[in-house]
């Protein structure tokens, strides 16, 4: 396969270990994976998407792992430690890391076996060529860890956040006589929480009464159902004695 010219062939948007244990197999994808151009803006030029280590064996594929190491495919069939047994040991020690199994003919117990042991994405080979397929697998694999990685990211300052917030209301508590202040941040909730707490309240104070609690809330009878439904609050619909909703 013919090279590219590259403008800064020393950088790349990710360090990928590629380990199989049919060395043609992985000069074949080693050989298309470094011809993919890069991603990354700014003023660097035309640069390659991946530099590949290999790796012939599940042993030599975990040593490979180094801090360096952005992304992993690992073909389950190996020697010395099978790719299952690589994909656990592996993720334990990086989180971060995105990580395709792949293999050929594998059932659909297999592939299962393997997100649960931590892989980000699996690809069935179609024959020893797929290498368009396996790109594409290997790119879902890149863009599920990045995105796994933002929400926990982010949950973890709602946390943060949700702290600062209840020690900021115990201090106006202080401020303002008779407001209780929050126990703990716990005692600080979401949004939605709160909004649906407040409906679920609202509802069984009329019940079977739709049109007034929608008139108590402010909103149309329509609008009401759409309100309870974005928060799954259950609609206070009439029981057959009271008659039926209107229409």
């Amino acid at each position: 396969m013919r090279r590219r010219r590259w403008d800064r062939p020393d950088v790349h948007d990710h360090v990928l270990v590629l380990a199989h244990e049919d060395p043609g197999i992985r000069e074949t994808l080693r050989s298309h994976l470094e011809t993919l151009p890069g991603r990354r803006t700014g003023e660097l030029g035309r640069h390659p998407r991946f530099r590949v280590v290999l790796a012939r064996n599940g042993g030599e594929a975990v040593r490979r792992v180094t801090r360096q190491v952005t992304a992993m495919a690992v073909g389950l069939a190996m020697p010395r430690r099978n790719g299952l047994d690589v994909l656990k040991e592996v993720r334990t020690s990086r989180t971060d890391l995105a990580i395709l199994a792949f293999t050929r003919s594998a059932p659909a117990s297999e592939a299962v076996a393997a997100v649960m042991a931590g892989a980000d994405f699996f690809h069935e080979c179609q024959d020893d060529g797929d290498v368009d397929g396996f790109v594409r697998s290997l790119e879902l694999a890149i863009d599920r860890r990045q995105l796994t990685l933002l929400i926990d990211r982010n949950e973890a300052e709602v946390e943060v956040a949700r702290a600062k917030l209840a020690r900021l209301s115990g201090d106006l508590a202080r401020a303002l006589p008779g407001l209780r202040p929050p126990q703990s941040r716990d005692d600080v909730i979401p949004f939605k929480d709160a909004a649906k707490r407040y409906l679920e309240a609202a509802s069984r104070l009329f019940p079977g009464d739709a049109k007034e609690l929608g008139r108590r809330l402010g909103v149309s009878y329509f609008a009401l159902r759409r309100l309870l439904a974005r928060y799954d609050v259950p609609f206070p619909a009439r029981s057959r004695t009271q008659g039926t909703d209107p229409r």
